[in-house]
């Protein structure tokens, strides 16, 4: 007999991943299906009963019934050893896991495709609150930092595949789940993005939230492989696979889902975009998944030619589960490419003001710094197909030359100069030990207004006073007023994979500035300061990680005679073209607030302007069984 030798006890490694099990899209659908997905979640160890973890907290309050309900613990052994609970609509421990299981499977799909650690503000954690009210509804909150999700009875007289009556909860619905935490992300990525300067801004942050819900789908390998098997290889008869919401819509008396990715394409020229946000965002979903289609289609096109003997028509019954299995795996393929094409953008949108045709030069420069050659020509595909939507930015060509964001023009170098140094090491040594994902995320964090408090370290605090004062320094060369306070909305560094294989280092900066001297156009002096319109410029700067600045994505505003008349000769050619790209902007930017007072039948009435409430909850309101986006 042998026995333990003290100290001869090694440790067993934790697990790198963490398996939950959530519904096929929701209730509905795995009980007629019989089918349940499961999420593959990164495993952090420090996970607290809620769940509460690293980015997510999950807080399970009923005020309708006044009811707290106890959190689960998925590190408690029984839960541990059935892999997670298995769903149930009766049981709200497990409405807890799916809420924190589809959330964490967003935000690591933005991390992987942004090439970098992702973290809130000031180091907060999202908050989700599964039952939060009764009501037909799903929001962000981007003042509470939390999404509230609604439970509600059932429609009684077209309930869909439920009882008529029976209690629905939004929280069971991934993508529900998704489509609200994508908002929040988008908030994070973007906060100006809330201010409504233009009817794109909404429709972005809408078209943004479906995309992830949609192209998640993809990420369950099961559903993918059903469909195809199903469709036999035609995705377009792929039920479910294009749906949003399918439960909520049927549920809620519309008789279909609540919005689709697929829509006929036109015959002739693109009808002018909608103005109602969710429409105009379909519309470039609807664009984003012609782009898929067609690449699928020519994906697949060898594997239907040798499973036909080059007839390209398939025989009758079921596909071979081998060509099912390929078909699947060229879909999932796609659906990848095209959605890590639309995350990588956000390092190249405006900080400030974003127009759906920005969105389209910011997918075409940022895919095109990793495949400059565009082989499977996606990104072609991609812009013909929104164009046909009726999607394009004003440019002179449509080509990958014309439609890729401008660099500068004056050789200006991001901390290029003895007056201002910006010492660079100091955020890519941070960004380099955050790729450790098995490790804490690091301190040094993109401030917010001025330098923030988020910036936790001095090392941080430094590199923000230098990025500043270089900004400030720049000001003319960076499309901004050198006149009025330049404030950082964030930087950071990104790790991108090429198609070479090596990885590209991407240094982003985010400048604005408000312009309240040009808010005297606006005509709101009676207006309390928090509802008035704000008026904003702002930078997006893009560099290499010696300095070098690759893109310049602008949004300038109009300088005033007297600071145009101290301009040095050698910035005057930028800063003329900036001075009649400002002044056509603001002309956009007042038109637009007319058009949304015109439009709002409560402005003879209300002192505070139409813009200010123009938030995704009023939006709603005026559209029967939306879902509620994010409310300022």
């Amino acid at each position: 007999m042998t026995f333990p030798v003290p100290g001869n006890r090694p440790s067993v490694a934790l697990p790198g991943r963490r398996r939950l099990r959530t519904y096929a899209f929701d209730p509905m659908s795995t009980r007629l299906s019989g089918r349940w997905l499961e999420v593959d979640v990164p495993y952090e160890r420090w996970l607290r009963p809620g769940p509460s973890g690293e980015l997510v907290q999950v807080v399970d309050v009923d005020h309708a019934r006044g009811l707290w309900y106890a959190p689960l613990d998925l590190d408690d052994p029984a839960v541990l050893a059935r892999g997670g609970l298995t769903p149930s609509e009766l049981d709200p421990r497990t409405h807890q896991q799916v809420v924190y299981a589809v959330a964490m499977s967003v935000l690591e799909r933005f991390e992987r495709f942004m090439g970098r650690r992702f973290r809130w503000r000031a180091g907060e954690r999202l908050v989700l609150v599964p039952h939060a009210f009764e009501g037909r509804n799903a929001f962000f909150d981007p003042t509470r930092g939390a999404v509230f999700f609604g439970h509600y009875p059932a429609d009684r007289d077209d309930p869909g595949a439920n009882l008529p009556g029976q209690r629905m909860f939004t929280c069971l619905s991934n993508d529900v789940v998704a489509h609200e935490v994508t908002h929040a992300v988008v908030h994070r990525l973007r906060p100006h993005y809330s201010e409504a300067t233009n009817p794109d801004v909404v429709a972005f942050h809408e078209a943004a939230a479906d995309l992830m819900a949609l192209f998640l789908h993809f990420a369950y390998r099961d559903v993918v492989v059903a469909a195809v098997s199903d469709a036999r290889g035609d995705l377009h008869e792929g039920e479910g696979l294009f749906d949003l919401a399918r439960e909520f819509g049927l549920s809620t008396g519309r008789g279909a889902a609540l919005r689709s990715a697929v829509m006929t394409r036109p015959d002739g020229p693109a009808a002018p975009l909608p103005e109602e946000p969710h429409a105009r965002g379909a519309v470039f979903v609807a664009g984003v998944f012609d782009a898929f289609l067609e690449s699928y289609q020519h994906g697949i096109a060898d594997l239907l030619r040798i499973a036909t003997g080059g007839t390209g028509v398939l025989p009758a019954g079921h596909l071979h589960p081998d060509l099912v299995g390929r078909v699947a795996t060229e879909a999932v393929k796609h659906a990848d490419r095209l959605l890590g094409m639309v995350v990588r953008a956000f390092d190249h949108l405006p900080v400030v003001d974003v127009e759906l045709g920005d969105v389209v030069r910011a997918i075409v420069t940022a895919d095109r710094l990793l495949y400059p050659d565009d082989a499977g020509l996606l990104r072609a595909r991609l812009v013909e197909c929104l164009r046909r939507r009726g999607v394009f930015p004003d440019v002179s060509s449509l080509v990958d030359d014309a439609l890729t964001w401008p660099g500068p023009t004056t050789g200006l170098v991001l901390g290029g100069d003895p007056c201002h140094q910006v010492d660079l090491r100091v955020i890519v040594d941070a960004a380099t030990r955050d790729l450790d994902t098995d490790g804490v995320a690091g301190s040094l964090a993109a401030p917010g207004e001025e330098l923030g408090d988020e910036v936790a370290d001095e090392a941080g605090r430094l590199f923000a006073g230098q990025l500043l004062g270089w900004a400030r320094g720049h000001a003319l060369e960076l499309g901004l007023s050198g006149r009025h306070k330049v404030a950082i909305g964030g930087f950071h560094v990104s790790y991108r994979l090429a198609a070479d294989q090596q990885p590209r280092p991407l240094v982003v900066v985010q400048l604005h500035q408000r312009r309240k001297d040009l808010e005297q156009l606006l005509g709101e002096d009676g207006v309390p300061e928090h509802l008035r319109t704000r008026l904003r410029a702002g930078t997006t700067v893009v560099a290499g990680a010696d300095g070098r600045i690759d893109h310049l994505v602008t949004k300038p505003l109009p300088l005033t005679e007297e600071e145009l008349a101290d301009v040095p000769p050698a910035l005057q050619r930028s800063v003329t073209a900036y001075q009649a790209e400002g002044a056509k902007r603001l002309t956009r930017l007042l038109g637009a607030q007319a058009r949304f007072a015109a439009a709002d039948p409560l402005a003879p009435w209300l002192s505070a302007p139409a813009a200010s409430r123009l938030t995704f909850a009023h939006l709603h309101a005026t559209v029967p069984g939306a879902l509620t986006g994010t409310v300022t």
